[in-house]
């Protein structure tokens, strides 16, 4: 029996319309489930703890400022003392006067390379506030709030691509207990005042995040943006063209195993080299290496503009060295004269000498099982990251920079979720109490201005 043409017509208008609102159906429950996980997981417990840190300084405010005994050597704007002002202007202490100060009136003249002044702090943070509250005014306010807008929106962003990176690496359930760490870590109030760490944080996420998915292009301008935002974004240059070279030169393991330790190098080091000449015969691979040097074309393009300003490529390290006494020298020695000359408690000395001391020993023990447990990248990242804060010839601020070492917050969550329930549910709140303690005790020494938590 033959079928015409109508009905079998009729028959696939049938079956299309009875599959098509199925599949779209099913995508939208999909998309519904993805976005509920990260709300559960990321954005929900980052919103709780913002939200519980204005209140820790509100109470601070209220509470402890004026009781706060002796003369103040950092008196607080007299505004902070008001609802809704406190809201605003307990985020913004120390080098924040610097962003907004660059962000409303740009860099200083040359007459100021030798002392103090904003050509210490690079330039993306301060010109996304301005393009944030360009529409809204020029008053300071106005740069005030968007300067907490860039800073949470960011800190937003490296807590989803923290999430999606850890995901690819342990699973989701290390996933939402690396986000969690972070969140709580001691000085991660820091992600939402006037600074640009959590902007730093999320390019550096996101920047190893399409190294590890071998995008090569977003990764050099993620890494070219971080560069532009703090000056350690360049050794992003070092973890991306190590991964780039293993990618060029990636070969099968030979079948037949070297003799010796010198002749397994060798046998490494030649199929590496004849692999990577072989891969440089194709013009798109050398198009990574334009892709990579975005990464210190930040600093470049830093310095290009500070000799247009000033007159000078090295404005930076003239205010480092001059300004704030610091340059390039052996970290080693820093870290034994730190050991060997401890310092006494002072609120007002600029060196949290403890926490400080603590943040690099942790750091450095748990670089043990970063490089074991996870891809050789992030030990990189995390050795270079550990070493530049101190390779200054200073240690202030270190565990502020820290927070910048993501790995860090990875394999803590790794090492939480291992073995039986009860133990995991042990180191958990090991982990968590700990931080929230000493989270909650930098928020009020934030909030009150005390020059060691800087």
């Amino acid at each position: 029996m033959k079928i015409s043409e109508e009905a079998v017509k009729q028959t696939d208008t049938i079956i299309i319309g009875s599959v098509q609102p199925t599949e779209q159906l099913s995508t939208s429950q999909t998309i519904f489930a993805t976005l509920s996980q990260l709300w559960k997981d990321v954005i929900g417990p980052f919103l709780v703890i913002r939200c519980l840190l204005l209140v820790v300084g509100m109470v601070t405010i209220y509470y402890i400022l004026p009781i706060v005994g002796g003369p103040w050597k950092v008196a607080p704007s007299d505004r902070i003392l008001h609802f809704p002002d406190m809201l605003m202007l307990m985020w913004q202490h120390f080098d924040s006067g610097f962003y907004l100060g660059i962000a409303q009136t740009g860099y200083d003249g040359p007459n100021m390379l030798h002392r103090m002044s904003n050509w210490a702090f690079f330039p993306l943070y301060p010109l996304l506030i301005r393009l944030v509250a360009l529409p809204f005014g020029s008053d300071m306010d106005t740069y005030r709030l968007a300067g907490l807008f860039v800073a949470n929106c960011a800190a937003l962003v490296a807590a989803l691509y923290l999430y999606k990176l850890t995901t690819l690496e342990f699973g989701r359930a290390s996933a939402a207990c690396a986000v969690l760490y972070l969140a709580l870590f001691p000085m991660s109030f820091y992600l939402s005042a006037i600074y640009p760490e959590s902007l730093f944080l999320a390019l550096v996420v996101s920047c190893m995040y399409y190294t590890r998915l071998r995008c090569w292009w977003l990764a050099g301008l993620l890494g070219g943006l971080a560069t532009l935002t703090r000056p350690q974004g360049v050794l992003l240059a070092i973890v991306v063209g190590w991964e780039y070279f293993m990618f060029l030169t990636a070969v099968k393991t030979s079948q037949q195993q070297a003799k010796g330790v010198v002749a397994s190098i060798l046998n490494w080091l030649y199929a590496r080299i004849t692999s990577l000449a072989r891969s440089l015969t194709s013009w798109r691979n050398w198009l990574g290496f334009v892709w990579l040097a975005l990464i210190p074309g930040g600093l470049v393009l830093f310095s290009i503009y500070s000799k247009w300003k000033v007159g000078a490529f090295t404005a930076y390290f003239m205010v480092e060295k001059y300004g704030w006494g610091r340059q390039l020298t052996n970290p080693i020695p820093v870290i034994l004269r730190y050991i060997q000359h401890p310092s006494p408690p002072n609120p007002y000395d600029w060196n949290f000498y403890s926490l400080n001391l603590l943040i690099i020993f942790i750091i450095c023990l748990l670089l043990i099982p970063i490089f074991r447990k996870l891809p050789l990248r992030y030990g990189i990242l995390t050795l270079a990251f550990l070493i530049m804060p101190v390779a200054s010839g200073e240690t202030d601020s270190v565990a502020r920079y820290y927070l910048a070492a993501f790995p860090v917050f990875m394999i803590i969550a790794w090492w939480t979720t291992r073995g039986s329930q009860e133990r995991q549910a042990r180191r958990h709140s090991l982990i968590v109490a700990s931080f929230a303690i000493l989270l909650s005790v930098g928020m009020v020494l934030f909030t009150l201005g005390i020059y060691s938590i800087s």
